[in-house]
């Protein structure tokens, strides 16, 4: 398996030099390094990275541009995850982020909590408690044309710091292209986060990801990440519509995504109207937030749909969701 290392890139955008260079089809793993800049043993060493002491490392570091043969401006990447292994993790409070951050906080009101993951379904967290172990990656993107995103941070359409617990294993993300060679970039994973990230941090990891890519041509122009797989609060098989404010922008986020949602749902149901659709999905689609709020970067929303609800709208049977969605959206192969 082709192995990709983590290189602490700080910035996303297309004038980064590739550090890998993938085919489609073919299965990588990528290592990731926390959100709080490197690895840890102990408090010491966490806290000296949650205040930035050592004068090194910078918060987020992503892992970066990867280039992915084929993939063209227009077209969409689609990034299947297999397996999200966990290393070392930690929660703290935050300064910036979180509906209600702290306010110049002494090191013990930050709270810091050094987890492990204790089996395959449970992490350790603290006082005894045991918390169900569900990885994700926080933030995922593609390099932009123009604009530099800061780790940390998100863009609509490339991605960023999306912190969507639906982001997970054995989901399909699917992101607009916009540069050649697409430049993925992961990183930011968590052991556990629910939906909103309130706090500001969630359990914060290094981690290996394993993923394999595919390039696709879509029919019309996506303006959306979607994400297909089992959503993990429902637990049912969904597909779930991207949406990304300004920062601090929460209801510009759930905008993006709703006008992302009719916009796919109609290119699903042709016949209907646009009002039509977006009546529909008042019904059938549950908002989440993913970052949903923080003085330094942008608000994220997802709109989710269940393949149960899609078939009765659409009256179609999906055996498999995103191979039926997929041919709804995009362009057979070899045409």
């Amino acid at each position: 398996m082709f192995n990709i290392e983590c290189n602490y890139q700080t910035k996303i955008n297309k004038e980064n030099e590739f550090i890998a260079r993938v085919k489609t089809n073919q299965k990588i793993c990528i290592n990731t390094i926390n959100a709080y800049g490197d690895k840890f043993k102990d408090l010491n060493e966490l806290m000296t990275l949650i205040n930035c002491k050592d004068g090194k490392t910078h918060h987020h570091p992503l892992t970066g541009p990867i280039y992915i043969k084929e993939a063209m401006p227009g077209d969409v990447l689609k990034v299947h995850i297999y397996k999200i292994e966990v290393k070392e993790m930690a929660q703290s409070l935050s300064k910036t982020a979180g509906i209600e951050p702290l306010e110049n906080p002494e090191i013990a009101e930050r709270i810091p909590v050094i987890s492990e993951k204790c089996s395959e379904k449970e992490i350790s967290y603290t006082n005894g408690i045991k918390l169900p172990y569900k990885p994700m990656i926080g933030m995922i993107a593609v390099s932009p044309t123009i604009e530099n995103i800061k780790t940390g941070h998100a863009q609509k359409r490339n991605g960023g710091n999306l912190d969507i617990p639906f982001v997970t294993e054995e989901t399909d993300i699917y992101l607009p292209v916009d540069v050649e060679g697409a430049g993925l970039y992961l990183g930011d994973v968590h052991g556990l986060q629910g939906y909103g990230e309130l706090s500001g941090i969630a359990m914060e990891a290094s981690s290996k990801v394993i993923i394999d890519v595919e390039v696709l041509k879509p029919r019309k122009k996506l303006d959306n990440i979607i994400i297909i797989g089992k959503e993990p609060f429902s637990k049912k098989e969904c597909i779930g519509i991207v949406g990304i404010g300004n920062k601090m922008n929460l209801e510009e986020a759930v905008l993006d995504a709703f006008q992302g949602s009719y916009n796919v749902l109609q290119q699903c149901i042709p016949t209907m109207s646009q009002n039509m659709v977006k009546s529909l999905i008042t019904l059938i689609g549950n908002s989440f937030n993913g970052q949903a709020f923080s003085k330094t970067s942008e608000s994220t929303n997802v709109i989710v749909i269940s393949k149960e609800d899609l078939q009765k709208v659409t009256k179609n049977k999906y055996e498999k969701l995103s191979k039926e969605i997929e041919k709804i959206l995009f362009e057979e192969k070899g045409k």
